[in-house]
């Protein structure tokens, strides 16, 4: 196997491969390639310095990230058939720049002692329901949204009059009462234009926004039927009451 340290001649290199999809065998070798490769950079590059690379970077899972990358990098610019000086350069640029990003943002806090990061996101239901409800969408013009998929073709356009006749008789139904610049017809959304007519909603994440959005507010508006009737029935109940109490 090739280190970054120097050539062994006749044996293959690591390759980049995500830490999650090696083997176990896979995943010990690289951990020692890995930490014999930082040992060698942190005494070359004089890091111990200042702490330019903390002690605890093993305990930082994006460090390793880093540093990973680093190594693959180079070890690719030396070992290449023809290693370009320019690359070299290149790398030792981003060298600095995760060096500078170990102790501003990965270990921020460590400058008297590791301290652990925070939850993780994939155990935190809470984190995970509030991300869910968040609109990747939010700030970006419907119309930009459509005409994101390519221009419409006749297919994907309606007139004004063809939908003003498909509300009238239930055959198209808007998103609410208060936003009927969105339709449902024939098993699509639909978007008013400016010129009056209509076009097709053709980007399957926005179609998928609309139709949660159409669920929530049916949900809402379900909900605020039965309040009312409950209300009414209480209502009811109290007047009917009134009445029996009432000499």
């Amino acid at each position: 196997m090739r280190t970054a340290v120097g050539r062994r001649s006749g044996q293959p290199s690591l390759s980049l491969v995500e830490w999650h999809s090696m083997s176990v065998a896979e995943r010990d070798t690289a951990w020692t390639e890995l930490r014999g490769w930082v040992t060698w950079l942190y005494d070359r590059y004089e890091l111990s310095v200042e702490s330019r690379l903390p002690d605890c970077w093993a305990e930082h899972p994006g460090l390793i990230e880093e540093l990973w990358a680093l190594m693959l990098w180079r070890q690719e610019i030396y070992s290449a058939e023809q290693p370009s000086g320019q690359a070299a350069r290149y790398w030792h640029t981003e060298l600095r720049t995760v060096i500078a990003s170990a102790a501003s943002h990965y270990a921020a806090s460590c400058r008297t002692g590791h301290v652990p990061p925070g939850d993780l996101a994939s155990q935190s239901p809470e984190l995970q329901a509030r991300w869910a409800r968040a609109d990747p969408w939010a700030r970006i013009p419907p119309s930009t949204l459509v005409a994101g998929a390519g221009a419409p073709s006749s297919v994907d356009q309606l007139d004004a009059d063809a939908m003003e006749r498909a509300i009238s008789v239930g055959e198209a139904r808007p998103l609410s009462p208060s936003i009927s610049e969105y339709v449902r017809y024939e098993g699509a959304w639909w978007l008013a234009e400016r010129s009056g007519g209509w076009a097709m909603v053709t980007t399957p994440t926005f179609a998928a926004q609309l139709d949660l959005a159409a669920d929530r507010l049916g949900a809402a508006q379900d909900a605020t039927v039965r309040a009312r009737l409950t209300s009414d029935q209480e209502l009811a109940h109290a007047d009917e009451q009134d009445t029996r109490d009432t000499p």
